[in-house]
């Protein structure tokens, strides 16, 4: 894993704490203008299925089927499940601790950090990482992990034209996803580390 990847969690991490400190005030003109720019650009609902459980949950699967049978890499298939699985079960911790409500009720769940921002850039980061480790080609890698991103950016963006979101909310939830990815990352490095040197 590049070496700042590891600040850059830090930075998010940080900027996440900033937003969840201002949900109650001071994020309103952020919001208005993301209110304002994605007003009308519904092509962007098309894209919402990219952060969908349905989707995610099968790209999860996808991965760990061929971390199994292509690499027998079994480390590699737990931490998708606790990445995937994990980060999802932390945005809907964090909805119910912020408590903060849908724009105009759109929804009935609560609204910060968006999940589909968030679950998806997990995802995107961990999958890719993790099935393209062993390839050698740098290039390649640096790629796939600009389509999963851009995947995730689509899946955040595709909560805004009809409300479903405050855009704080889809930025929160890109920040927290790459936050806990390289967490997972991090923890996976170090057991396999400490694999290979037992």
């Amino acid at each position: 894993m590049k070496k700042w990847f590891y600040p850059l969690a830090a930075v998010t991490f940080a900027a996440v704490v900033l937003l969840v400190i201002n949900l109650d005030d001071g994020l309103s003109g952020i919001d208005q203008f993301g209110a304002d720019f994605f007003d009308g650009l519904d092509f962007l609902l098309f894209f919402g299925f990219l952060g969908g459980e349905w989707f995610l949950a099968t790209a999860s699967i996808a991965a760990v089927l061929y971390l199994w049978f292509r690499r027998n890499h079994y480390l590699g298939m737990m931490i998708v499940l606790l990445a995937v699985g994990g980060g999802n079960y932390l945005n809907k911790l964090i909805k119910v601790l912020t408590e903060r409500p849908r724009p105009d009720g759109a929804e009935e769940s609560f609204s910060f950090p968006s999940g589909h921002a968030m679950v998806s850039m997990i995802a995107a980061i961990v999958i890719i990482y993790l099935i393209t480790e062993k390839s050698g080609d740098a290039a390649g890698q640096a790629l796939m992990l600009a389509v999963g991103v851009l995947i995730s950016i689509l899946a955040g963006l595709s909560r805004l034209p009809d409300g479903a979101h405050y855009f704080t909310d889809v930025i929160g939830g890109w920040l927290l996803g790459y936050t806990y990815a390289i967490l997972c990352l991090v923890v996976y490095e170090y057991l396999m580390k400490r694999r290979t040197s037992a």
